[in-house]
């Protein structure tokens, strides 16, 4: 994609700010005019927008898989303290990584509103592309702040911070509302593919995938069968041979990658280097809940094992391994997936069985075993709805390990605070989402607009 995610351009911004409610502004100043002129500034604005993904991968690569079971973290220390509160559900309001989340999100909703609220007044040839995409982006971070924080705030508009600070946490039913319609509106004018230097962007695959994905977590099951059947009509995305081929640096935007966060070493460090260990025999991760999930001719296994990156002694895993060339001078980041089509064809297998239509869910299911190289589940292995629920849980676990998904999973499915307690942990109902964090809930000072959460309140 052309300049994607480079802001060293005219539209950089500023990478943080104290509250959500304290807006980012272009430093070419947009509220004079200067700017949103033509198609070329909507691109950079675009870019912008994609750009706050990247913050996205350490939530989701770290944070998220120490809140699953695919990482154990024992060590306690003033840099880890954070971490170590969300992997074993001590949660406070004052945590670091929360309030890191909850900033990045709203400043990424911001850069939307920010590009929305401009692009109706100009016209030009991908008007309706640009708009889109960045609908399809602002859904994204509404919904990570909904599945980690619960209901919030939805913002339309980049208003000003005490604009903000009246606009109160939403419902169940407006957050639903809101991200369907807008995904449906973005699906409906977004295009089946791209090619050359825009071939990785958002297409109409891809924000029906989101759509499937959100109605799933919503329990809108007959939404998420439509909307993830819709993204299987577009024959441009599919799955390839083998797992190992989805994340073969050297065939990357390839056609089962419907969104990543694109990586590039010569401008920054892909997220590969997160999973590294100087002695594999003594690394505690993968954890022995995630490796013990793959039979024994589970060809995604081997994306677990270790592999020695240079002459030094480095180790990383190969699922996020970073090539090197013959002479390991060479480097190439590892881009990570945000949405891939094997997520697409577990989701419809998944809300098909909820529908009741758990023999029509099989087939879905096994695509992703069957490629891995084990055997395809039949009715007699899997007849009820509780029987094909655990297995598309199971097989969520070892087709997206170290993707983000599988506390999410836990949670959407109703399994999580069963499953860990059952694992030694403290957990109840209410760690199910994280705590609002306290400089928002401060700031506002208004409780009929910004509440925590049950369980966190002071």
């Amino acid at each position: 994609m052309n300049k994607y995610f480079i802001l060293a351009l005219a539209i950089a911004l500023s990478s943080c700010s104290d509250s959500f409610f304290e807006k980012e502004m272009p430093s070419n100043q947009v509220v004079t005019g200067k700017f949103y002129k033509d198609q070329s500034d909507f691109n950079l604005a675009v870019n912008a927008c994609y750009e706050k993904l990247k913050s996205e991968v350490s939530f989701l690569l770290t944070e998220i898989e120490y809140r699953g079971d695919s990482n154990n973290l024992d060590a306690v220390a003033v840099s880890t303290q954070s971490r170590y509160d969300l992997d074993h559900f001590q949660d406070i309001s004052t945590n670091t990584i929360l309030a890191s989340v909850w900033k990045n999100d709203y400043n990424g909703i911001f850069r939307c509103n920010e590009m929305l609220n401009h692009i109706d007044g100009v016209d030009f040839a991908k008007h309706d592309q640009y708009k889109a995409e960045v609908m399809t982006l602002r859904a994204w971070f509404h919904f990570n702040l909904y599945r980690t924080f619960g209901v919030v705030p939805i913002v339309l508009k980049a208003i000003s911070p005490t604009e903000a600070m009246g606009v109160p946490r939403c419902t169940e039913d407006e957050m639903y509302e809101f991200l369907s319609s807008d995904l449906k509106a973005a699906a409906a004018m977004l295009p089946d593919a791209y090619t050359g230097e825009e071939t990785g962007r958002i297409t109409n695959c891809a924000a029906n995938a989101l759509l499937g994905r959100v109605a799933l977590t919503f329990g809108k099951y007959d939404d998420a069968e439509k909307a993830l059947a819709e993204a299987m009509k577009n024959t441009h995305f599919g799955l390839l041979g083998s797992t190992a081929e989805v994340f073969d640096v050297g065939n990357k935007q390839n056609r089962e990658i419907l969104l990543a966060v694109r990586y590039n070493k010569a401008v920054n460090l892909g997220h590969g280097a997160w999973y590294t260990t100087t002695n594999p025999s003594t690394a505690k991760n993968p954890t022995v809940q995630l490796t013990s999930a793959y039979e024994s001719d589970d060809n995604r296994a081997r994306l677990l094992e270790w592999t020695k990156m240079n002459t030094g002694n480095n180790y990383q895993l190969n699922k996020w391994h970073d090539t090197y060339d013959a002479t390991y001078t060479t480097v190439t980041g590892n881009d990570f997936p945000l949405l891939r089509y094997a997520d697409v064809v577990l989701m419809y297998a998944e809300a098909l069985n909820e529908l009741g239509r758990s023999a029509e869910a099989l087939p879905y299911l096994n695509k992703t075993r069957v490629r891995a190289g084990i055997k395809a589940l039949t009715t007699a292995d899997a007849s009820t709805k509780e029987q094909v629920r655990h297995e598309i849980l199971d097989e969520r676990q070892r087709e997206f390990a170290y993707e983000g998904m599988r506390w999410f999973d836990l949670v959407r499915m109703g399994y999580a605070v069963d499953y860990f307690t059952s694992l030694g942990y403290t957990i109840d109902k209410h760690n199910l989402v994280m705590p609002i964090p306290n400089d928002q809930i401060e700031v506002v000072n208004n409780k009929a607009v910004m509440w925590q959460n049950p369980g966190y309140e002071k």
